[in-house]
């Protein structure tokens, strides 16, 4: 019995610095994720709490993942679509989070969570640090050429920071407020912390990433009292910093020459140039988009894409091979095999792995019935997080405060009017089903 203690505390901490794991790759990852799972296994059956799979999102998930690997059964052709027979190794992992969670008692150990937000401080110093020099702690530079000098500090040549801070940002509010860390008593050192971590998503120049940080932070302005005044304070600390990084000439780039510049030639289709990071002297946001304005003033707004040419080109040839086969798409993977069948020649749209769009990948690849999981999923978490905001919110708990991030958190994550990453990639699975299992923790609470 004291072993088992011990694993389970064990198992949580595995869980609590999981993050970090994903730092070192996906193999390192997935070790750890399965070790999770295997030793939460063993706690159920010797415990016999195989209770804990009698629930409605579950089992919903469940069926999901039989439909992927059935779907992978009858369209497969590739090495690629064959592997998404184990597609439900990702809801067993939830599953053995959501457990492990249930488990454990809500007294704080404060060293583990000092430790917690060292190893974070670390990861944006490592990162701002980067910026500031052009190589970060541990000697990796950027790439000026190919990468617009953008930061991925500890990431090496992977462009994930962004996204990896973004999607961990609402798991490190869940964790202060469930372990009823006093923000109010600490409200300077967490908006310190709180605008870097936003500065370092913006300097990382992942566009998606600060955009859909931006919904979340207004979303959670909007609806969560509890976080507002420190949200807002440290929104307009980050402002400060990324103006007067701006302004000052300080680092390697303008990350808002990406941010906005890029991204206002791409929605507009005009050519963007590239802006020598060198050369501070034609750093201004103002005066590209003046020439920009003044060059094509009549036909500026004439030719308006969806994000940019290559995103349009991918989604038309999306829409067109779900026309194929409407009601199981062309089965998990099916865009990238398609693509290389045709060598990436296509005459209809553009060829890539993956169509970078989340609702489109699973219309394509998965059909109609793949899309019928996401809605039926999206009224299910949309419904839950309004019935708990209704709540007045001087009555709600720290449970209920959670669940409304937890309830943010996969919003974003499935978010469909932005670019994104392939709904198969193991790194993003991971990440969204380490979110799930917390919502499922924080979703038993509703019920209560």
């Amino acid at each position: 019995m004291k072993i088992d203690k011990h694993l389970e505390k064990f198992t949580h901490d595995l869980i609590l610095f999981f993050p970090f794991v994903m730092i070192f790759g996906i193999f390192a990852s997935q070790i750890i994720s399965l070790s999770i799972i295997l030793i939460s296994v063993y706690l159920i059956a010797k415990t016999n709490k195989f209770l804990i799979f009698n629930n409605k999102i579950l089992i919903f998930l469940f069926l999901f993942s039989l439909y992927i690997g059935l779907n992978a059964i009858l369209n497969g052709k590739t090495i690629f679509q064959l592997s998404t027979l184990f597609y439900f190794r990702f809801v067993l992992f939830s599953t053995c989070i959501f457990f492990i969670l249930s488990l454990k008692d809500k007294k704080v150990n404060l060293r583990k969570h000092r430790l917690y937000f060292l190893i974070f401080s670390f990861i944006l110093l490592d990162a701002f640090f980067q910026y500031i020099f052009g190589y970060n702690f541990f000697g990796f530079e950027v790439n000026q050429k190919l990468n617009f000098g953008r930061v991925t500090g500890l990431f090496g040549e992977d462009l994930i920071l962004g996204s990896f801070l973004l999607r961990f940002f609402p798991i490190i509010l869940i964790t202060i407020i469930i372990n009823k860390l006093d923000l109010k008593k600490h409200s300077l050192l967490f908006t310190i912390f709180f605008s870097v971590y936003f500065l370092i998503i913006f300097l990382s120049g992942e566009r998606s990433a600060f955009f859909l940080l931006i919904i979340f932070l207004s979303l959670s302005i909007i609806f969560i009292k509890y976080l507002r005044k420190i949200l807002i304070n440290s929104l307009i600390l980050f402002s400060l910093f990324a103006t007067s990084l701006s302004y000052f000439e300080i680092g390697k780039y303008n990350p808002a020459n990406r941010i906005f510049i890029k991204t206002f030639h791409e929605f507009t289709d005009q050519k963007f140039t590239g802006i020598d990071n060198n050369d501070k002297n034609n750093n201004s946001i103002k005066k590209n988009l003046k020439n920009d304005f003044s060059e094509n003033k009549f036909n500026f707004f004439g030719n308006i894409k969806f994000f940019s040419r290559n995103h349009e080109g991918h989604y038309k040839l999306a829409l067109h091979l779900f026309s194929q086969n409407k009601v199981f798409g062309l089965g998990p993977e099916g865009f990238r095999v398609h693509c290389g069948n045709i060598n990436h020649e296509s005459n209809i749209g553009m060829c890539s792995v993956h169509p970078h769009n989340l609702f489109l990948q699973i219309l394509s690849e998965l059909g109609l019935i793949g899309i019928i999981f996401y809605i039926i999923a999206a009224i299910y978490v949309i419904y839950n997080f309004l019935k708990i905001v209704k709540i007045n919110s001087l009555r709600m708990n720290g449970e209920q405060i959670s669940f409304l991030i937890a309830s943010l958190a996969i919003m974003i994550n499935f978010f469909p009017l932005v670019p994104s990453g392939n709904f198969f990639n193991t790194w993003i699975s991971i990440i969204i089903y380490y979110t799930l299992g917390f919502y499922l923790y924080l979703n038993k609470f509703l019920k209560k």
